[in-house]
């Protein structure tokens, strides 16, 4: 390829040599937009440029929501037919999030003449196939609107969501994603919310300041993104062993672990919780080691539910939409189901609900601005 050749042109020729060669047979699933951005240097939009004009050429075939395939993949199935009702699947029913959520798909989805098949997968895979198969067995539902089980892990159960796609189902998921499943998101904005928590303790002067995470869920890894980014951005110094990592079993009772955490935050002054749940509980620990909140630790949650209100120390937290999320979740499926072209993601933006959980550090005399 001649260097004055556009960039999408080695991505073409690529794809052309490996076809020639037997490499890439009819069927074979491309590799994703992110997995050939970076494999070339490039950015999904040339990615998706040069995938374009392989399909015009009819070496590649594009099926929204499931991927790109070599010659004649099968095309999504149009769906004539409605049941006029849609599955909506979920980790917790019993998390503060989800009822409110489920309350505004309902109306949404109620006014609309749609009726909802609901489960729950306890945030297990295994729980979440047998869900899949289910819906694959008895194909009786207009769409899919789900909130992905341990979302940062890989999950052998995307090519269940592949197959849902291709039978011409569409899926839209909430408050997380799959990065190997191109379908698209409502959420709210986690890396940014979490860097204004982060923001909130550098702004009242806390220069050592902790994160607790959850690892299995992506949600977990964004609020751990924006935290540091922030850090990092206002030249607050960063130290690995203040970030603290919790699964879905650690986070249902931190007591367990509370020997380690407060060992990996016991230099800082503040700490960005992964949410509610995580705040409350690290408050009440804290308060059974005659720690002062928030004297010895100030404390920032994120969904500012009712446990930021009855904690023993209230504490400062940033609201989750929840029932407005689930009306968009709820609009969005709808006009993905009329528009198959229909871009369904949305992200929410948020601002703190503030309580008694941070404390202003006077340095020198001054007291920093909160």
């Amino acid at each position: 390829m001649a260097d004055t050749d556009p960039k999408y042109r080695q991505v073409i020729e690529w794809v052309k040599e490996n076809i020639a060669a037997g490499h890439f047979k009819p069927g074979d699933r491309l590799m994703s937009e992110a997995e050939l951005s970076a494999k070339f240097g490039l950015s999904r939009q040339t990615i998706r440029h040069a995938t374009g004009e392989l399909a015009n050429e009819g070496l590649v075939t594009r099926v929204r929501g499931s991927g790109t395939y070599i010659g004649g993949a099968l095309q999504p199935r149009v769906r004539e037919h409605r049941f006029q009702t849609i599955a909506v699947v979920s980790t917790f029913y019993e998390s503060y999030i989800f009822p409110p959520t489920l309350k505004g798909i309902e109306r949404v989805l109620s006014k609309a003449g749609y009726s909802m098949q609901v489960s729950f997968t306890d945030n297990k895979i295994t729980r979440e196939e047998a869900i899949l198969k289910t819906l694959l067995e008895k194909d009786n539902v207009d769409g899919l609107i789900v909130e992905p089980a341990k979302s940062a892990l890989p999950n052998p159960n995307v090519r269940y969501y592949r197959e849902l796609l291709r039978t011409g189902i569409p899926v839209l998921c909430f408050n997380a994603f799959y990065p190997d499943l191109d379908v698209p998101c409502v959420r709210i904005d986690d890396a940014g919310i979490s860097g204004k928590a982060a923001d909130l303790l550098i702004d009242a002067g806390h220069r050592k300041i902790a994160g607790i995470f959850k690892s299995d869920d992506g949600q977990g890894k964004l609020r751990y993104q924006g935290y540091l980014e922030t850090l990092l951005g206002r030249g607050i110094p960063f130290n690995e062993k203040n970030v603290v990592w919790i699964d879905t079993t650690d986070y249902r009772d931190l007591s367990a672990v509370a020997d380690n955490l407060f060992r990996r935050i016991a230099d800082c002054t503040g700490v960005v919780c992964y949410n509610d749940e995580v705040a409350y509980q690290v408050i009440d620990l804290a308060l059974k080691r005659d720690m002062r909140i928030p004297d010895d630790l100030s404390v920032v949650g994120i969904d500012d539910s009712y446990l930021g209100g009855v904690s023993r120390v209230p504490f400062t937290s940033f609201p989750h939409p929840k029932e407005l999320l689930g009306k968009k979740t709820a609009e969005n499926m709808l006009q993905m189901i009329s528009n198959p072209d229909f871009d369904g993601n949305y992200l929410f933006d948020s601002e703190p609900v503030r309580r008694e959980s941070i404390r202003r550090i006077i340095t020198n005399g001054i007291s920093a601005e909160s």
